[in-house]
């Protein structure tokens, strides 16, 4: 029989350690894999709770999101288009200001009237549809750019106009409080129906004319605005495994699908899930609780045939009847969670024995990971600054093949684009200065700038030339303004204008080095920078010439006091297109920025318009003073009538056309008329446009000639408005003037007949006029058949 082995006290005190430890570590394993389980299998049901929960607070917080969001874009649309309403109409203000400022001392409040009319007219606005109107307080209608048939109307006295209470509005807030915003339902007007709309109306009383002027937005366009930028924005929104917002409204109409079964604009109403229940009508239904509420519903799933359990929380926004709501799917939840336990179950026993070990070797590892890590990403870290500093301070790139992280890489070559775009910009700025200093020096008027403390930063060639002082002399300069205008008044103006620029232009006396006295026009603006420029033009020569020209003038009218009260009136006209090339031009300038191009090329045309207006006007002064000079020559001889007839007609043709009116023509072929054939072209073209002017649409002008025993007789009767008698005396005078505006608002001087009574004259004939209102007018002109002189 073989020895027992004995075994020492420590063996055996280190094999009962051993089983101890054994039996401890099965025991221990044991109860911790139990009530490890225990504790999953309540953990795996509060969790699933959870789960679903988050998940109802997930769709319901995106839900809600969504409706906050539409809530602020409302607000936030709504408040942009009572600002922008505001602005326009300050904007229209404004310029009915200025216009009615320049214009107040010259014309009367109906002309100005309609020259802010006018100038409304055509103005538009990217963010708001609606155009200016311009009412009297009375209730008449001056501007409607929308329906301008309408223009002329008084809505307040009309029993059935659907515009009257929205007008009775505006009148009452305008006169109340001066301006004010009118929230209605306006109608929009045509000549055959009308439509109503809610609206949003902005007006303001111009107290000096009593006109109204407003402009307004109607709220459905608004709402559709709001709308289209709301879907766009919940088309983006995700969540959860790619899940979507959807909309349906309160018919069950969809306004934004999620899923491929249905589009847009489908109604669902009757949509059932696989057990019949009704999800569309219970949808609605549950929209409308305060706080809206959640849908449970079963839905066949088309990719493994299998009934899927969903849940949707749906919540109403009345105001567009938008039912609006999430879902997510509970079956993706249970699958996850039945996952989770099973990969719990199998991770628990070798969580027991490896947990201890995993830990140690774990930190250990990443004990010595992270040392090595971090002296690698610092050594490769003080590498990349140290690119980096010279890489800026060289404008260079960086050498990203010294490095050996990505990100590092990435941030390098982020960096090198930098430099590289600061580079090309730096090159713009150098050329766009060259530029600037090109310009600026060349410039032919006189312009400086000033800087934040006052001194004198910029001072072009042109104001070296009209002062005398270079930059750097009026740099050393204390006080240059007190120096360069010595009238103390003036000087306090310029003082206190720099400080507040108010952009007009004022006259002043400067003295320049040489201490001549020059007299200047300067106005001040202020950048965005806060750069005071100032705006200067040299008028000396100029005052020069017009002094010359007064002391030429007092001679001329003591000479010819006749020819001054004629002058006077042709100065009248002259002023009414030269005020409108000024006025339109002023607005071009002061608020370029602010029209599109469409406007402004409006603008230019109707200082195009009235300058072609003047140049005409010059022409038949030209060739007045030209006769009275007896600079025309004046060539009598026998001409066919009948030619000279019909090149008259001819030329007047197209004018007489743009208002189909009919000219007809005598049979004179054989007839001749002793004449000077420019001065009887000149008399014919001038008596045939007048007829044309007051002559009405679908009119007839005809010419008759008659050879009599001793003269030539010619006539040119229209079938126009006539004059008066009292207009028919007060013609072919120079120091009366019968103005009418023409059938289509022709304008015109009474100059022309004037020129007509001179050549008449000049071959000892008689011109006179056979009319009555309303009944035409026939001007006559008898031509001797020889010269008598």
């Amino acid at each position: 029989m073989p020895e027992r082995r004995s075994l020492s006290i420590p063996q055996t005190f280190l094999l009962y350690i051993v089983v101890f430890f054994a039996l401890s570590a099965i025991v221990t394993s044991s109860l911790f894999l139990y009530f490890e389980y225990k504790t999953f299998e309540k953990q795996s049901k509060e969790s699933k709770q959870a789960h679903i929960e988050a998940q109802n607070q997930l769709i319901k917080h995106e839900v809600n999101q969504v409706i906050e969001h539409i809530n602020i874009s409302r607000d936030i649309r709504i408040n942009k288009i009572n600002e922008y309403l505001t602005y326009r109409v300050d904007q229209a203000y404004v310029l009915a200001e200025n216009i009615y400022t320049k214009h107040k001392n010259n014309y009367s409040k109906l002309a100005i009237t309609q020259i802010i009319k006018e100038a409304l007219r055509p103005l538009r606005s990217e963010e708001i549809r609606g155009d200016y109107f311009i009412l009297k307080t009375d209730g008449e209608e001056i501007l409607y750019p929308a329906h301008p048939e309408f223009e002329g109307t008084n809505f307040l006295k009309l029993k059935d106009s659907p515009e009257k209470l929205i007008v009775q509005e505006e009148v009452n807030i305008a006169l109340k409080y001066g301006k004010g915003f009118i929230r209605e339902k306006s109608t929009s007007l045509t000549t055959d129906k009308s439509f109503t709309s809610p609206s949003v109306i902005y007006v303001r009383l111009f107290k000096p004319l009593n006109i109204i002027i407003g402009t307004g937005e109607y709220i459905p366009d608004i709402e559709g605005d709001i709308k289209k930028e709301a879907i766009q924005y919940i088309k983006n929104i995700k969540y959860g495994v790619n899940q979507q917002i959807f909309i349906n409204d309160t018919d069950g109409n969809v306004v934004l699908s999620n899923t491929k079964h249905y589009s847009n604009g489908d109604n669902i109403l009757k949509l059932k899930d696989a057990k019949g229940f009704e999800i569309i009508k219970a949808e609605i239904e549950a929209s409308k609780m305060p706080e809206g509420g959640f849908i449970n519903f079963d839905w066949l799933n088309e990719d493994n045939n299998q009934i899927d359990k969903n849940i949707s929380y749906v919540k109403a926004y009345p105001e567009w009847n938008w039912v609006i709501g999430a879902w997510f799917d509970l079956s993706l939840i249970e699958t996850d969670i039945n996952r989770s336990i099973q990969h719990m179950q199998n991770a628990q026993i070798k969580k027991a024995t490896n947990i201890l070990i995993l830990i140690i070797l774990i930190h250990l590892i990443l004990l010595l990971i992270f040392r090595y890590v971090t002296h690698k990403t610092k050594k490769n870290t003080a590498t990349f600054i140290g690119l980096l500093k010279k890489a800026i301070q060289s404008n260079s790139n960086i050498d990203k093949t010294k490095l050996n992280y990505s990100e590092f890489q990435i941030i390098a070559d982020a960096t090198n684009k930098i430099i590289e775009n600061k580079l090309i910009a730096d090159e713009e700025l150098k050329k766009s200065e060259l530029q600037f200093k090109s310009l600026f020096e060349i410039a032919p008027i006189m312009i400086f700038g000033l800087g934040k403390e006052g001194e004198i930063a910029l001072w072009n060639k042109e104001c070296e030339r009209a002062t005398g002082y270079s930059l750097d002399e009026v740099k050393t300069m204390d006080n240059p303004f007190k120096k360069l205008i010595q009238n103390k008044e003036e000087y306090n103006y310029v003082k206190g204008h720099l400080s507040k620029p108010s952009g007009q232009f004022n006259e002043f006396t400067i003295t320049n080095k040489n201490q001549e006295e020059r007299n200047q026009f300067w106005a001040g603006f202020t950048t965005p920078s806060n750069l005071t420029i100032g705006v200067g033009y040299d008028t000396t020569e100029l005052k020069k010439t017009l002094t010359e020209l007064n002391i030429t003038a007092d001679k001329l009218q003591e000479a010819n006091l006749t020819k001054d009260k004629f002058l006077s009136i042709i100065a009248h006209d002259l002023k009414n297109p030269f005020n409108a090339i000024i006025g339109f031009s002023n607005i071009l300038c002061t608020s370029y920025n602010e029209f599109d191009d469409a406007t402004k090329l409006e603008l230019i045309k109707d200082i195009q318009h009235s300058a072609r207006l003047n140049f005409n006007l010059l022409e038949k002064m030209l060739e007045w003073a030209m006769s009275q000079s007896d600079q025309i020559p004046y060539h009598p001889e026998q001409l066919n009538l009948q030619d000279i007839i019909q090149d008259s007609i001819s030329f007047a043709s197209y004018q007489a056309s743009q208002k189909k009116i009919e000219l007809q023509s005598p049979d004179c072929s054989n007839m001749k008329i002793f004449a000077d054939d420019n001065m009887l072209t000149s008399l014919l073209r001038n008596l045939i446009s007048n007829a044309i002017k007051f002559t009405p649409e679908n009119g007839t002008i005809s010419i008759h000639a008659e050879d009599r025993p001793t003269d030539i007789k010619l006539s040119i009767k229209d079938t126009g408005v006539g004059m008066s008698a009292d207009n028919i005396a007060k013609l072919f005078r120079i120091d009366t003037k019968v103005q009418t505006v023409g059938t289509k608002d022709e304008k015109g001087t009474g100059l022309g007949l004037l020129i007509c009574k001179e050549f008449v004259d000049k071959h000892q004939g008689e011109i006179w006029v056979e009319s009555e209102l309303e009944q035409g007018c026939e001007f006559i002109i008898t031509f001797p058949k020889q010269n008598l002189n």
